[in-house]
């Protein structure tokens, strides 16, 4: 058994009032986070420094007492507001070249959201259909499976672009590693196919953005069109009802797409997990590639980022292993047999067949970049 920290994701039914509850501490959620964020621009500018965290936290009492609407939302969730930008402050100082400095959070952003700190008191876990949270009582849930022992760490309320409602309940709790299967492998990542393995397993690339694709750019066009048409007689797009729809339509079917392809990384890793014992890929700089136009499209597509991550964090709760080797290894141009490296024969895409020179063995492209990677990982382990 492994103790690990996971997130359950459940969707919300709130009755009419919890929906405007929901949305107001949203709102004032965003408020706190970008008058902090305010007040230590002008701090710095009249002192050139920063208010400490704790001064940042105390700050809260007197922005209540002007603002008396921050008092009928959950006071968690604002503490917890001043903290996030604490953190993304922190990171900022910590690594400049990766972290920006804080920016200002949109009303109009795709996704809001709050925190809230667990309080055994008011927000806890009812059962399998309903949860309470703070200041919005018992909330109906779609049908989950809660842990027979868990801990509850804090829980995020989130609303979608698409106007759904869902929880993500942050808990600790334990997980039944795995049985050994003795095997390990090596995955050369491709769009042809997804994963090609260096056992010769090939796992095919589902066309996650095709699936929609040409009701998809039926409704951008429209939805371009009533934008400019609005835009053109100085109309507020907010207060346009046919637009909103319009812009819900895009939304959902973006949404339909993200949730497909979620499924299948979740099904696949899983899959992957159970099978091997060792799974080794190559570090692919990803936005990096994405930079030829060409491919960009099907980059986008195929979610590597995200296949890795579940597989990443679904190997630390299961036993197994997750290796990664440099992203400038060049495993297309070794030969897997006798280790020789030609740098000329290999150097184009459309290669996708060899024969190495040295020992004359033939080779399928990516089964022997997947051999070479997991060859590569087995040396620094």
């Amino acid at each position: 058994m492994t103790v690990v920290k996971k997130s359950i994701k459940v969707r919300l039914y709130p009755t009419k009032e919890q929906k405007i509850l929901i949305d107001k501490t949203i709102g004032c959620v965003r408020f706190v986070y970008n008058q902090t964020l305010a007040d230590c621009r002008q701090s710095y500018e009249q002192s050139k420094h920063f208010p400490s965290q704790n001064e940042r936290i105390k700050n809260l009492v007197p922005l209540k007492e002007k603002y008396e609407f921050l008092k009928e939302v959950d006071s968690q969730a604002l503490q917890q507001s001043v903290r996030d930008f604490n953190r993304a402050l922190d990171n900022f100082f910590r690594n400049r070249s990766h972290f920006g400095f804080p920016k200002f959070r949109a009303r109009r952003a795709d996704k809001q959201s709050y925190r809230t700190t667990y309080n055994s008191c008011n927000a806890k876990v009812l059962d399998d259909r309903h949860i309470k949270l703070p200041k919005l009582g018992r909330i109906k849930t779609k049908h989950f499976d809660v842990p027979r022992s868990y801990k509850i760490f804090n829980i995020t309320v989130e609303k979608t672009s698409t106007n759904k409602y869902y929880a993500s309940i942050c808990i600790e709790t334990e997980v039944q590693s795995l049985p050994k299967t003795g095997k390990q492998v090596g995955f050369d990542l491709g769009l042809i196919d997804l994963l090609i393995g260096s056992d010769g397993t090939r796992f095919e690339r589902p066309k996650f953005n095709y699936l929609n694709k040409d009701k998809l750019t039926k409704e951008q066009r429209k939805l371009s069109k009533m934008r400019t048409k609005l835009e053109r007689v100085k109309l507020n797009l907010n207060e346009c009802r046919n637009y909103q729809k319009q812009k819900h339509k895009v939304a959902k079917l973006h949404e339909h797409t993200s949730n497909c392809a979620k499924d299948f990384n979740h099904k696949l890793s899983r899959k992957l997990v159970e099978d091997y014992d060792l799974l080794a890929f190559e570090d692919l700089n990803v936005e990096g590639m994405k930079k030829n136009h060409r491919l960009a499209y099907s980059i986008a597509d195929v979610r590597w980022s995200q296949l890795l991550n579940f597989i990443r964090y679904k190997c630390n709760w299961y036993g197994k292993d997750f290796k990664q080797v440099d992203r400038f290894y060049a495993s297309s141009k070794i030969c897997s047999c006798c280790g020789a490296y030609h740098k000329d024969i290999v150097n184009a895409f459309s290669i996708r067949e060899w024969t190495c020179p040295d020992c004359g063995s033939h080779h399928d492209r990516d089964v022997n970049a997947a051999k070479n990677i997991l060859t590569q990982a087995l040396s620094v382990a």
